[in-house]
Formats: structure tokens, C-alpha cells, sequence
């Protein structure tokens, strides 16, 4: 995630927020708030596929269907698809920037009825939104969440206008961008139907106009829902889920200050508070139970947020309320930029096409199928596949555990096709029947007699490009190291730096076992921080230490911690229970007895 809190669309968007809400009654403040969004947005957009389910929803655009999971989206998405601008990807990111630009505006317009006297505040809630790395890559990337917080924000806005003036056209409105929520995120459009509609009614909604919204809104539904694939949502997502959604930085500073807003407007008797608190939980609830994008929530939060500012300016009872405003809200706006603020989603580019061609692009002619072990790489191998025409003799495997996996691959090579894949083994299948091919390996059902070249690791662009990079070039070390090169291994994982010719010497005549045993798989997660160039690292610590060459002292990270911990136990200078291993934690005790339990079973 890019974090350039002082570039030009930072500081252009989020100060146009604020200013553009400063004049109680300006015409055309939300429009503007739009207009200049809209710029940032689109300059912070991706160009290239993405590296997670918005590829999907690229492919479904491509084909013009819908998925019964958000199908008002694959109604736009669809006609975004058409449009002559870039590839298929670009386009839907544009699409992503427009109704993140409306989501800014709404949260303007919400902010200005919730708060009429104080709309400067308003535009300090739309400030911190676009400052938070979760909006931005709703905003800038392929799928639904952005239609849903639109839809969210506006629900609010129309609907707090509509309490305080009531008019057929803005319970219009508010009934409209139901059915956005409907169309977008079903069970939250469900909860919102059955909140809104009772509250128009006691706002003094005609029943006439509410039984023929409520009719519009089946109608709707039915239009919606026929001919697309799959299914409602289920039930899957969890707390832990919606917490890493929500990210931190600004964003943690949009959650604290909408929490607190919202709570003080509503203990404070705050009109129309208590109602965006209920609207709120349901938001979250739905976060945690069904879908964790973080985008509606954030949204929600961002109006919650402006309730603070708001609240310095009744306090301090100046006629200046608009200056009172704007001052109360930089201290928030610069918190969010302290924390970690981003106005660019972490763009891939061309990486993932660059990813599924180093994967497939020298296997042999199909038929055949492909296997992957890690999402990212399915979805560039997918979207590749399907828009991009690559590979059409190849048929790549669905998602699947490793015990499923290996099966693909028996019953394709019973059959003698081509498989492919990016690891040298899964499962059940022989390591040394796998020939390296580009990045990835061609599975066999015999052992390759060929060599395969060896190539320092790949480099894709993007925080998740490094990490399959990674992946891949640890993928290609160990197999080189299971074969018994391991200076083929040191050249594979790019520690070339580190072990020079005198070293790669000795590497290519070591031979692990013995008392010094390949430790590198047995070492787990300690951080739990996912993969990072610590692994690398270590698997140039394991290298080093089966060739018995000088290893560098290490504090951290804990997993080279645990390996030099380890190499001391098996030169009889610590025991199993060391103080030192046990202080690494359980998953350290764990891992250091499933260690010597496997060494002892082979031994045998």
C-alpha cells in the first residue's frame, strides 16, 4: 500500500472535502466534493488486474454476467466492461474510482444533514475516508464493496434530509439507494429495507408512495436476480476477518472517531444520531457475519467521525463556526496522515500477467491442467486464461487443499496430459518427478532426466507481487536443495550476495544429515506475520549451517532466532528445553519437539 500523505491528490482531495462544505448554504458543494474526488481517485487507480477476487469479478465483467452475490454490480461492471478504455481491468477500476468519488460526496451530504449548522465538519469526515488505505482499495480495484458503501452513504444522507424536510423526492431517493444496497450486498440491503421503511413511514411518508417503492423495490429485485450465477452469500466472514479488512492507520483513526462521534451524538441527543448508530451495528454485523469489506462500514464511521468537530463548535459557542469547524478537524486529518495514510491502492500493473506467463508460458502443448497452491496466483492465472486468451490447452485446477490437489494431478498424468504447477510437489507427489519450467514446474509421473537453468527470483511489482515472488523463488531453492545443489539452491533464493564463489563451492559439495541435519521446514510462523524476506534469510541460515559455514549473529526475527537456537542444541551446547527456546513461546516448544521426533523416525 502506497503511503504518500504529501502528494499533490492528497492534499488536493481531502482539503477540497472540507473546504468545499465550509458555506452552509454553497450550491453545488456536493457536486464538487465529486468532481475533484473523482480526479484523485482515478489517479490513484489501478491499471492492471488485481490479485485477489476482483480479477474474478473482471472476468464476469468481461462475459457479461452477473453473480446472484451482487448482481446490480455486474450490471455496471458489465457496462463498464464495453467501454474503449484500456483492458478489462482498467476499466472496472474506473468504474471503482466514480462511486468511491460518490461515497466521498455522500458522506458530505450526509454530514451536512446530520449536522446543518456546522457543514465544514462534514467534509472533515469525507477527509479522513480518503485518507484510509482500506477506501482506496475499494476505490481503485474491481468489486462491489464501493457500490455498497454509495448506496450506505446515501441511504443516510437522503434519509436525514427527508426528517427534517420531508418531501416525496427525497423519500425517493432514500429508497433508491436501498435498492443499491439490495443490488450490491443482499443481506445488508435486506436489515437496511427493514429499518428504512418503518422510519419513513413515522417521518410522515405517505403510505401510497411507500407500498409503491416497497413494490418497486421486488420488481427490482426479480429483474436483478434473473440469469446470474451462483449463489446469496453465506454465512463465512468472522471478527478476526473484518479487522484485517479494516486495516490500520487512517483507517484506525476513521474507527475510533466515528465510534466516538456516533456515541456522543447519541448520548448528547444528537437528532438523527441514535438512528446512525443502529444503521451502524447493522453495518458491522454484517462485516462480521457475511462480508468483511470495510468500505461501508468506513463510510458510515467517516459520517460518525464529523459529529466530533461539530461537537468543539457547540461547545465553544463562537459565530465562527466554520473556522471553529476546520480547526477542530485538522488535529483528526493529521492523525490520519501520522498514522499511515495512502491515496494510491498498492497497483500491481502488469505483474499478474507477467506472474501467469512465467507459470504456464513454457510448458509443453496441452491438453492439460494447472495446479496452484495460493490464491493470488490463481486469480493473474485466471484472469489471464479468460480475458487475456492464455493458454487455452491448459485447464486450471479449481482452488483446493493440497490432499485434493494431488489427485488433479494422478488422474491428468493416468491420463498423459501436460500438468503444471508452482511448486515442485503437493500432497502426496514425488518432489524429484518435477522439471522447473519459467517459474513454475512441470508435475511428471517419472523423474526428468533434463537440467533447468537457474534464475534469480523474479521481481513483480506490488506489496502481494513481492510476496509470490518470494513464494516462487523459495519454491525453486528447496526443490534444488532436495535434489542435493545447494549452490543451485543459494542461486535460486537470490543469496548470492551473501555466499560468494568460495562459499557456492562448498555449498555444491555439502550433503544435509547426518549432525547437521536441512532444518528450514521445520521452522514455523513464529510472527505470524505471513512471508517475508526473513525467509530468505533463514534459508540462507539453513544452507550456511549445513555446509558448516560462519553464520551472522541474529536477535531477530524470532525465526532465526528459534534456527540458531536449534543449531546450538545440535552441537550439544542447549538442550530441548532450553530457557531460550521456551521463551520463543508454544509454537516454538512445538515445533522443537516435532523437529526431533521426525529426525528420529528417519533415522530409524
Amino acid at each position: 500500500m502506497s503511503a504518500r500523505a504529501d502528494s499533490p491528490p492528497a492534499s488536493a482531495a481531502a482539503g477540497a472535502a472540507a473546504g468545499a462544505a465550509a458555506a452552509p448554504g454553497a450550491p453545488g458543494v456536493v457536486p464538487a466534493v465529486f468532481a475533484v474526488a473523482l480526479v484523485a481517485l482515478v489517479l490513484g487507480a489501478a491499471t492492471g488486474p488485481a490479485w485477489d477476487a476482483g480479477a474474478a469479478h473482471a472476468v464476469l465483467a468481461a462475459h457479461l454476467e452477473r453473480a446472484a452475490s451482487a448482481p446490480l454490480y455486474g450490471l455496471l461492471a458489465g457496462a463498464a466492461a464495453q467501454l474503449p478504455l484500456g483492458e478489462v481491468a482498467t476499466r472496472l477500476a474506473l468504474l471503482a474510482a466514480v462511486l468511491g468519488a460518490a461515497t466521498l460526496a455522500g458522506v458530505v451530504a450526509a454530514g451536512r444533514a446530520l449536522l446543518p449548522r456546522d457543514p465544514a465538519a462534514a467534509g472533515v469526515g469525507a477527509g479522513l475516508l480518503f485518507l484510509a488505505p482500506p477506501f482506496h482499495d475499494a476505490a481503485g480495484t474491481a468489486g462491489p464493496a464501493m457500490l455498497t458503501a454509495a448506496g450506505v452513504v446515501w441511504t443516510v444522507a437522503a434519509a436525514l434530509a427527508h426528517a427534517r424536510t420531508p418531501t416525496p423526492r427525497r423519500a425517493v431517493t432514500t429508497l433508491l439507494a436501498v435498492g443499491v444496497v439490495i443490488g450490491s450486498a443482499p443481506w445488508l440491503g435486506a436489515g437496511l429495507a427493514l429499518a428504512v421503511l418503518p422510519w419513513l413511514s413515522r417521518r410522515g411518508t405517505r403510505a401510497e408512495l411507500l407500498a409503491a417503492g416497497t413494490a418497486a423495490l421486488g420488481l427490482g429485485i426479480v429483474a436483478l436476480w434473473s440469469d446470474t450465477s451462483g449463489r446469496l452469500p453465506g454465512a463465512g466472514s468472522s471478527l478476526t476477518a473484518m479487522v484485517i479488512a479494516s486495516g490500520g492507520g487512517a483507517a484506525a483513526v476513521v474507527i475510533g472517531a466515528g465510534l466516538l462521534g456516533t456515541a456522543f451524538g447519541a448520548v448528547t441527543g444528537l437528532p438523527a444520531a441514535r438512528p446512525l448508530g443502529g444503521l451502524l451495528t447493522l453495518v458491522l454485523a454484517h462485516a462480521i457475519v457475511v462480508d468483511p469489506a470495510a468500505a461501508p462500514a468506513l463510510a458510515l464511521l467517516a459520517v460518525g467521525a464529523a459529529i466530533l468537530p461539530g461537537a468543539v463548535v457547540r461547545a465553544v459557542g463562537s459565530p465562527r463556526r466554520t473556522l471553529i469547524a476546520a480547526a477542530a478537524g485538522a488535529p483528526l486529518l493529521g492523525a490520519a496522515l501520522a498514522a499511515g495514510a495512502a491515496v494510491t491502492v498498492d497497483d500491481p500493473g502488469a505483474a499478474p500477467a507477467h506472474l501467469a506467463t512465467d507459470l504456464v508460458g513454457e510448458l509443453p502443448p496441452g491438453p492439460g491442467i494447472v495446479v496452484v497452491t495460493r490464491l493470488p496466483a490463481w486469480f493473474a492465472l485466471h484472469y489471464a486464461q479468460q480475458v487475456a486468451g492464455v493458454r487455452p490447452d491448459l485447464v486450471l485446477a479449481p482452488p483446493a487443499p493440497a490432499r485434493v490437489a494431488d489427485i488433479y494431478v494422478a488422474e491428468a498424468l493416468r491420463a498423459d496430459q501436460i500438468v503444471g504447477a508452482d511448486v515442485s510437489a503437493l500432497g502426496r507427489l514425488d518432489p524429484t518427478r518435477a522439471l522447473p519450467r519459467g517459474r513454475g514446474f512441470e508435475l511428471r509421473g517419472a523423474a526428468p532426466t533434463e537440467v533447468a537453468p537457474v534464475e534469480p527470483p523474479a521481481t513483480y511489482a506490488s506489496a502481494t507481487g513481492a510476496d509470490e515472488a518470494l513464494a516462487l523463488a523459495l519454491a525453486r531453492a528447496r526443490y534444488e536443495a532436495g535434489r542435493g545443489h545447494l549452490d543451485a539452491a543459494a542461486r535460486a533464493a537470490g543469496l548470492t550476495a551473501r555466499f560468494r564463489a568460495a562459499d557456492l563451492a562448498l555449498l555444491a559439495t555439502a550433503v544435509p544429515g547426518g549432525a547437521r541435519p536441512a532444518l528450514f521446514g521445520f521452522v514455523p510462523d513464529l510472527a505470524h506475520g505471513g512471508p517475508g524476506a526473513w525467509q530468505l534469510e533463514l534459508f540462507g541460515d539453513d544452507l550456511a549451517w549445513v555446509a558448516g559455514l560462519d553464520q551472522p549473529a541474529v536477535t531477530e526475527p524470532p525465526e532465526r532466532v528459534l534456527h540458531a537456537l536449534w543449531r546450538d542444541m545440535f552441537l550439544g551446547h542447549r538442550a530441548p528445553d532450553d530457557p531460550a527456546i521456551v521463551a520463543l513461546g508454544i509454537d516454538a516448544v512445538l515445533a522443537t519437539q516435532v523437529l526431533l521426533l521426525e529426525l528420529a523416525t528417519s533415522a530409524r
